[in-house]
């Protein structure tokens, strides 16, 4: 009789069966009980070590919220301008503007505008305007323009360093002010007074025009509600003009663009800016009532090229305006590759100025991904920056003049005075997830 097989191999190799169904057992109810992240990683750990496919994202390589956070932010913008013009059938005119900037990381920005303005309206009326204070007549008028406001931009980083030239660019602005009114009084000036300012950071070269139609009748006596700071009660007398009324009623529309190209004389890059923008308003004041303020949109593309002309950075940006307050939405994106520029490039067209008319009405921020998008889409999805930043407005620019309008424009007037805005809020769009991006607090910001 033959002696008996063992069995010991088989059930050795049940053994190791029973082991490794019991561990896989084991570790699936481990796996649930565990969070979501812990569990997700360990299946891509025993994922990767057997060499099997699809095995998700590596979790140190999904962005985050902070990613998408944009460099900076513009916090506060003061502007003191002065000018004036004459009209005769055209209206001459020159203003000087200068602009303070600061911005979250730190920089600071000096700009001095110079900006030339020629004018024409035809219409029918008379008028007189004192400033905010006092408005007599009847007038209805169309008319359009062409300016050129030209600038120079110096950039400081130490806060303290941009406050003491500043001093020098208000002396500038005066001087230039001079020198247009009469050319050798101004040089005069120049030649005593004048400061030593070193070659600007950045130079700017614009051309704007504008179309516009309007109509007024009545009078305005006192201040308007609006000029006052929202929350604060009339002060009355002289303060606070408690004394106001108003028989008045007038409306208008316009529409403005803007071509301006600047050089940045630190790396050579230029930037090429396409502006559109409009604004409408009616107004039917009877006594006391408050009138509604006017409401505006204005889109802006600008394209950022490097010394050799080849695309580095497109921002898209809209702001909206409304009384004391408004909103801008920008947003920005690198372009890092050769393939990149092609597509943006392709994007623009023949005439890049056509892509600035959706910017009026949609600021283009990439808050979710459509269905079948473009490539260029995808693109401004996964890599835009996009802030939205609210500000608090206040307008104390005063214009006095004086004209009259018989089938053409006879008129003096100035200029002066000055423009404010300070952030009050910011968010930005976070990391993308799913096909969307939610928009987060900008706390670097505001």
């Amino acid at each position: 009789m033959a002696p008996q097989q063992g069995d010991a191999g088989g059930s050795l190799t049940e053994y190791v069966a029973v082991v490794v169904l019991v561990s896989a057992v084991v570790a699936a109810v481990l796996l649930l009980a565990l969070p979501n992240p812990v569990s997700e990683g360990i299946q891509r750990a025993i994922c990767m070590a057997l060499a099997l496919e699809d095995c998700g994202a590596d979790p140190d390589d999904v962005a985050a919220d902070e990613d998408y956070e944009p460099e900076r932010c513009l916090q506060t913008r003061l502007t003191d301008v002065s000018g004036y013009q004459v009209e005769v059938v055209l209206t001459l005119g020159e203003e000087f503007s200068f602009i303070t900037e600061t911005y979250s990381n730190g920089e600071t920005r000096l700009t001095l505008v110079d900006n030339s303005k020629l004018e024409a309206s035809l219409g029918a009326g008379a008028n007189v305007n004192v400033g905010k204070v006092f408005q007599l007549g009847a007038e209805i008028s169309v008319g359009g323009g062409v300016s050129l406001p030209n600038g120079s931009t110096w950039v400081f980083d130490d806060p303290e360093e941009a406050a003491g030239f500043a001093d020098d660019l208000r002396t500038q602005q005066k001087i230039e002010l001079t020198k247009s009114v009469s050319p050798i009084i101004g040089w005069g000036v120049e030649q005593i007074w004048g400061p030593d300012l070193p070659e600007p950071d950045i130079t700017r070269r614009a051309v704007e025009t504008s179309v516009s139609a309007q109509a007024m009748a009545g009078l305005k006596l006192g201040r308007d509600r609006d000029d006052e700071a929202e929350g604060e009660p009339s002060t009355g007398g002289i303060d606070g003009w408690s004394v106001n009324p108003k028989l008045l009623i007038e409306g208008g529309v316009g529409v403005q663009s803007v071509l301006g190209q600047s050089s940045d004389s630190r790396d050579g890059s230029t930037i090429t800016t396409y502006e559109l923008g409009g604004t409408a308003h009616i107004n039917a004041n009877w006594v006391v009532d408050k009138r509604r303020p006017a409401a505006g949109r204005t889109g802006t593309m600008s394209v950022v090229r490097d010394e050799d002309g080849g695309i580095t950075r497109l921002i898209l940006s809209q702001a909206q305006a409304t009384g004391l307050t408004s909103t801008v939405t920008t947003t920005s994106v690198t372009v890092e590759t050769p393939e990149e520029q092609a597509m943006v490039e392709d994007w623009l067209g023949l005439v890049a100025a056509d892509q600035v008319i959706p910017l009026t009405w949609d600021s283009m921020a990439p808050t979710e991904l459509g269905d079948d998008p473009s490539p260029f889409e995808r693109w401004l999805f996964d890599n835009g920056r996009t802030s939205r930043v609210h500000y608090d407005n206040e307008n104390n620019v005063y214009d006095v003049s004086a004209g009259a309008k018989l089938g053409v424009s006879l008129g003096l007037g100035g200029t002066w005075g000055g423009e404010s805005m300070a952030v009050n809020g910011a968010e930005y769009l976070g990391a993308p997830s799913d096909g969307v991006r939610e928009y987060v607090p900008y706390d670097t910001c505001a």
